[in-house]
């Protein structure tokens, strides 16, 4: 029995239609049809009750599709019981947002180069929206990104770990503020530029709501794509910047930057993601992502003095 046959079943009852199966499948429609068809003939048995105008599966189809998804399970877990007294290899492209660049990537990247020299890397910069996009075209194999990515709810086709928060902090010259020493009041803002992430990340919604929560949706908000625009702006004064404080430890220590004692808006809950089907070297790049991000909070807090990027548990989750 060709396993691929019984893996269009399945994603066929999960996604509910022969035009998104061979979207999630790459394939064509007629493709689908024809394994389904292929399926059918092979069991002799109907499976799909093509009587109703909605997709829906005959009684003997939903027992099948059990059956399906049971064998497909042990087929992966043939596969890993395979590959797990190797040594994790081969190409794994991560897909990552700029926060994470900005503050522990570089650790990964020099503990993968060091630990699993058979692991060749390629690294996409991009909005959480946009990488999502890329992860469900099968363009990117590991997904690090700080929005809720709704197939993997309710799926076991993903493995996903909560790594860190980065708390959220209003920052500024010190010089935009007048007196000695200089005092801002969060009612301020009103009359300020408030600098932020691009328009349809979650952190600017979080910051929308924040506002509107405080009487101050009159306050102009911007949006940039690029955590170092951002940073750039604020050095030269352009506004007050709702960023994590670990951006900029060095300068808030130095005191060419100025973090404001205010009220916040939700922390950057960031999370890595990868397909549970994926080959071991994508799970060892999360398992380490999940350790190199942990040890870079601790590492950044003591700098800080402060807590603003707390890790989740670093105990990785078995794929």
């Amino acid at each position: 029995m060709n396993t691929r046959f019984l893996e269009t079943l399945v994603v066929l009852a999960r996604v509910g239609s022969f035009r998104a199966t061979s979207e999630a499948l790459h394939v064509t429609q007629t493709a689908v049809s024809q394994r389904i068809a292929n399926l059918e003939d092979d069991l002799g048995l109907d499976l799909i009750d093509r009587s109703s105008r909605q997709l829906k599966l005959t009684p003997h189809g939903e027992q099948v599709l059990d059956y399906a998804r049971k064998i497909l399970q042990i087929e992966r877990d043939i596969r890993q019981l395979a590959r797990q007294d190797l040594p994790p290899a081969g190409p794994v492209h991560i897909g990552t947002v700029e926060t994470v660049v900005k503050t522990w990537l570089s650790n990964l990247i020099q503990d993968l180069t060091d630990q699993c020299p058979l692991i060749s890397l390629e690294i996409t910069v991009d909005t959480s929206l946009n990488l999502q996009e890329l992860f469900l075209r099968k363009k990117i194999d590991l997904m690090i990104e700080d929005m809720p990515f709704l197939p993997a709810i309710g799926s076991t086709e993903y493995v996903v770990r909560k790594i860190c928060d980065y708390q959220v902090g209003w920052v500024s010259l010190p010089s935009l503020a007048a007196g000695d020493p200089p005092r801002l009041e969060l009612a301020d803002l009103a009359g300020q530029r408030v600098l932020t992430f691009s328009k349809f990340s979650l952190p600017h919604a979080n910051l929308r709501d924040f506002l509107a929560d405080h009487g101050l949706e009159q306050a102009k908000i911007e949006n940039f794509p690029s955590v170092e625009s951002i940073l750039q702006l604020l050095h030269n004064g352009y506004g007050v910047a709702a960023i994590p404080p670990v951006f900029v430890v060095n300068e808030l220590r130095e005191g060419t930057l100025k973090l404001w004692d205010w009220p916040t808006p939700v922390p950057i809950s960031m999370s890595v993601f990868a397909r549970r089907a994926a080959h071991k070297g994508v799970h060892e790049v999360a398992r380490r992502a999940v350790l190199a991000c942990h040890a870079a909070a601790m590492q950044l807090n003591e700098k800080a003095g402060a807590p603003w990027m707390v890790p989740h548990d670093p105990a990785p989750e078995q794929p």
